[in-house]
């Protein structure tokens, strides 16, 4: 199942919110055929939707993505 991640980014001068880049990591394509033809197209399930969210970007990837800064594993519960 694919994973959600936020990688925030350095802001800039005249930013109104924090900058960020969604990112996706253990994404699986959706294949579909076309009508009448056996051809293979991949579907675009990401298409613009770092607009509709405010993203800068949105990564997807097939391997999972580890960002640092998103690394929780140091924290113990009190």
């Amino acid at each position: 199942m694919a994973r959600l991640q936020i990688l925030e980014l350095p802001e800039g001068a005249g930013d109104d919110r924090p900058p960020f880049v969604l990112v996706v990591d253990q994404y699986e394509p959706e294949r579909y055929v076309t009508a009448g033809g056996a051809e293979f197209k991949l579907s675009d399930a990401f298409g613009g939707i770092a607009e509709k969210i405010g993203a800068r970007a949105v990564l997807v990837f097939e391997e999972a993505v580890e960002i640092p800064a998103n690394d929780l594993s140091g924290l113990t519960r009190a």
